[in-house]
């Protein structure tokens, strides 16, 4: 049976681990009811204001970029110290937050929303326009 720290238990819960080392604690904590119970009595010592600095760092998520860098990134505007901090907290870090947004983002209209609006204002004036070209 594997040993996990209390970290490691924490981030479970927090689904701050990449899915194959949450896989591998789901699992033991289904085999291992003595597991369940440190994880609950570790969220309910938590819940009652035993934090750490690193734990507030971790909970609010504070490392992870907002989604408009994120946007950035995709769109290929960044440096490239950005750029490899970013992998970095992808591919390193396992922030399955972030891998959520950047996949949310990838599959995102390409238009900006004043882009949609513009080409909206623009299609709605065409057919206007050519209305009044046929009555001159």
């Amino acid at each position: 049976m594997a040993h996990f720290t209390d970290d490691e238990l924490l981030a479970y819960a927090d689904e701050r681990l990449p899915s194959d080392s949450c896989a591998v604690i789901e699992q033991s904590l289904r085999l291992n009811s003595s597991l369940g119970e440190r994880l609950a009595t570790l969220l309910l010592q938590r819940d009652q204001g035993n934090f750490s600095v690193g734990e507030l760092w971790r909970q609010h998520r504070l490392s992870c970029p907002p989604r408009a860098v994120w946007a950035a990134y995709v769109d290929s505007r960044l440096g490239d110290g950005l750029s490899k901090y970013l992998q970095f907290h992808l591919e390193i870090i396992g922030c399955r937050v972030c891998l959520a947004n950047l996949e949310d983002l990838k599959r995102r209209d390409p238009l900006t929303e004043a882009e949609r609006r513009t080409r909206k204002i623009f299609q709605s004036s065409a057919g206007n326009l050519s209305q009044l070209d046929g009555n001159n």
